[in-house]
């Protein structure tokens, strides 16, 4: 596991703390982008303003009314309860699209008159209801039966009118939707009791015309007393009555039946009818049995089974030759034969008839009964017509009046149970489910409602800020360069130490081709004075660093050997180590290439501290001593990662004032990474003119992910056209292979000697 997959306590990162680390991370460097580029989102923010203002000064001004509706549901008697709230929601939300829809608005629209049509005055017909639409609001409150409409209009007058004329047109609609079918069942009622009335009010007249031609014939309600004659009629008339009725059952029931045969339905279903209408006792005859032979069937039927439960409840237990297995056996036998002669005896009884047999009987039976009862009524009607003329030869007129009455009657009570019907509809099926109640009427507005100063700054600002953020943002990933030292301490979140000038190239041996060592008073090398005071001075310990860079090329070699040279120069007792074993810049930078050093030390089993002693080597200073990289390795990373580095540090320490590592890139190899946990802190070299900000930033955060405290950043190679963005690449050239260690050739990107 690398130290690039690891934190601080040597525990692999987990996948949501990293996705939040990330984004914590963005947010900050967006923060310090922000902070640098404040001018940007200030300069932003007024433009907005003064876009605002403008708005505000020539935006026109529109005035709202708003009323408020109540709509309660009647179809349950009573308005929804809480928990019916998911209900009442639906109906709600139905009810505030019901406000807004085309019909609605087109029906206002007829309302209106011509002084409140400005907001469309100078819009096609078929353009108003869109206008009306989209100043037109209904909104509806949670939990509330509450709906409330609003409209905006260049006029405070026409905008009340609006309002008034939508919820007119509104409520007329839904009494006209909900009332629908209900008032076609009204109209029916009202027209037939229209015409029981007229009869009724004729056959009322009829009889008053009669009681005053004949007088009061009628005896009084309280005396049971009737002429004989007048009383047979009158019974005739009766079972006339009922003869006719019968009849008329009989001839539907026959209707039924053949409409059932010519479908094929099942008649047994029709056996009821039948019998209803011919008599149980009619039924059975026809079917050739009597009437207990159903209720002797069951009952043997009943035994039978009875008997044969207890059969095969015993016979597991005693056997088949058990006395008791043997007599209910016999009895199951006797009591088959009983059934099978009975029905053997009602053999010529059509007890389970076909379709085809059933059909014809029923009908049979039918035409039989209409025949008697068509005779019946036929000798009724006789009797009547004979019993009716010796009446009116006796009391013809009490007969007539007798019979006015109870056509009367009849009539009156045909009359009330329409009336009834329809007052009921009136009460439940006529009136609507929904009621809805205008509760704040819509009125004029004094002071506009749009545009609000209020609103209007609310929105120019926030729209400002995020604008300007956004313009900061785009600015930040079109240009990946920092422009100014200032810029890169704000981004990165950690100081500049120095700013060091583009040094040239410098011919000599050794530590003649160092600026601080060749030309010391030098302008250029003032940046190294800097750069050593900086790190003196800072809060924190400094007495063994690590010298890196975020990608190959840098110029953290040339950084390394300057400030060497720099602390060397005040008198401290100084050792640079070439750490970096993958393409050793120092070393060759100094020529001592083939000279045992930092390979050797980390690769001996003898003593750290003996093997260090040999491998260091005196330079023109007094004062400085430098490591080589020594031969090449294949795991300079494991190297590292033993102990023996933290010995060579601890000797480093005890022997010397100042110690610089010069390590590897960051982002190029874990090398600088597992050197930094052992030292001070870290200086990490940056080309602004070189480096991408975002490959910079990442260099900063791995180290602070490995542990290791970030001293600062050194500004290297800045020239007159800094700023302008050079090309890169990751053209380091570390190679892993022992045969390389003689093929130190740089390549394009590689550090020139004396950088």
């Amino acid at each position: 596991m690398s130290l690039e997959s690891a934190n601080e306590h040597g525990e692999p990162w987990r996948d949501d703390n990293d996705a939040s680390e990330h984004a914590l991370e963005a947010l900050v460097r967006l923060a310090r982008v922000i902070r640098y580029r404040q001018q940007t989102v200030l300069w932003t923010l007024a433009a907005c303003l003064v876009v605002g203002a403008a708005y505000y000064a020539t935006a026109p001004r529109y005035y709202r009314s708003t009323a408020k509706l109540l709509v309660v549901d009647q179809s349950g008697g009573e308005m929804v309860s809480l928990n019916e709230q998911a209900g009442a929601d639906n109906l709600m939300a139905t009810h505030r699209e019901l406000v807004k829809s085309s019909e609605v608005v087109s029906r206002a629209i007829d309302r209106l008159g011509p002084e409140y049509r400005i907001d469309f005055v100078d819009k096609k017909a078929n353009e108003w209801v869109e206008t009306i639409n989209e100043q037109l609001t209904a909104s509806t409150v949670r939990k509330t039966n509450f709906i409330n409409v609003g409209y905006d209009s260049l006029d405070p007058e026409a905008a009340a009118a609006v309002v008034r004329a939508v919820i007119e047109a509104y409520l007329d609609f839904v009494a006209e939707t909900h009332r629908g079918t209900a008032a076609e069942v009204q109209d029916v009622l009202t027209t037939e009791g229209t015409k029981l009335k007229q009869e009724l009010s004729a056959k009322q007249l009829e009889l008053q015309q009669t009681r005053e031609q004949v007088g009061h014939l009628s005896l009084p309600d309280h005396e049971n007393v009737v002429d004989p004659i007048v009383g047979r009629a009158i019974q005739y008339n009766d079972a006339l009555m009922g003869a006719q009725r019968r009849r008329l059952d009989l001839t539907a029931s026959l209707a039924t039946i053949q409409v059932a045969i010519a479908r094929g339905e099942d008649l047994s279903q029709h056996m009821g009818l039948v019998e209803e209408s011919i008599g149980q006792a009619a039924m059975l005859a026809a079917m050739g049995m009597a009437p207990n032979d159903i209720e002797v069937l069951a009952a043997q039927q009943s035994k039978l089974i009875g008997v044969r439960d207890e059969l095969r409840r015993v016979e597991p237990f005693y056997g088949p030759s058990h006395p008791q297995v043997v007599t209910l056996r016999s009895q199951i036998e006797a009591t088959e034969q009983y059934l099978a002669s009975y029905r053997s005896d009602a053999s010529g009884r059509p007890t389970g008839l076909s379709r085809e047999e059933l059909g014809p009987l029923l009908i049979g039976m039918l035409n039989q009964a209409l025949a008697q009862s068509n005779e019946r009524e036929r000798q009724l009607a006789e009797a009547f017509e004979v019993a009716r003329s010796e009446a009116s030869r006796q009391s013809g007129d009490l007969v007539k009046l007798e019979m006015l009455n109870r056509d009367v009657a009849r009539l009156e009570k045909q009359y009330d149970a329409v009336c009834d019907k329809i007052s009921a509809i009136d009460m439940t099926q006529v009136q609507a489910p929904i009621r809805a109640t205008i509760v704040q009427e819509p009125l004029p507005a004094d002071r506009p409602a749009s545009p609000q100063l209020r609103m209007v700054l609310m929105a120019s600002l926030l729209g400002g800020l995020c604008l300007g953020i956004g313009v900061v943002y785009v600015q930040d990933l079109l240009d990946d360069r920092f422009g100014s030292p200032e810029e890169m301490a704000l981004q990165l979140g950690c100081p500049v130490l120095a700013v060091v000038r583009d040094l040239p190239a410098r011919s000599g041996v050794g530590l003649e081709k160092v600026q601080m060592f060749a030309q010391p008073q030098g302008a250029e090398s003032e940046a190294f004075r800097t750069l050593r005071t900086a790190i003196t001075l800072g809060a924190a310990v400094s007495d063994r660093l690590v010298i890196s860079s975020s990608e190959p090329g840098d110029g953290k070699t040339t950084i390394s050997a300057n400030l060497a040279v720099s602390y060397a120069q005040t008198g401290k007792r100084t050792l640079v180590i070439d750490c970096d074993l993958r393409k050793p810049g120092l070393t060759a930078l100094l020529e001592l290439k083939g000279q045992a050093g930092v390979t050797d030390i980390l690769t001996t089993r003898d003593d750290v501290a003996a093997v260090a002693e040999r491998c260091v080597l005196r330079t023109a200073l007094d004062t400085l001593d430098v490591i080589p990289a020594g031969p090449r390795r294949p795991d300079p990373a494991e190297l590292l990662l033993g102990t023996n580095f933290a010995d060579l540090l601890a000797w480093a320490d005890s022997r010397y004032d100042q110690v610089l590592v010069d390590c590897p890139p960051i982002l190029a190899v874990s090398d600088a990474q597992i050197a930094a946990r052992l030292v001070d802190g870290v200086v990490l070299v940056v080309t602004p003119e070189k480096n991408h900000r975002r490959l910079v930033t990442r260099a900063c955060s791995h180290f602070s992910t490995g542990g290791a405290p970030l001293l600062g950043v050194v500004a290297n190679r800045i020239s007159e056209q800094a700023g302008k963005g050079y090309g890169y690449g990751y053209g380091y050239g570390y190679g892993y292979g022992v045969d390389e260690a003689d093929h130190d050739e740089p390549n394009d990107r590689s550090l020139p000697v004396a950088a």
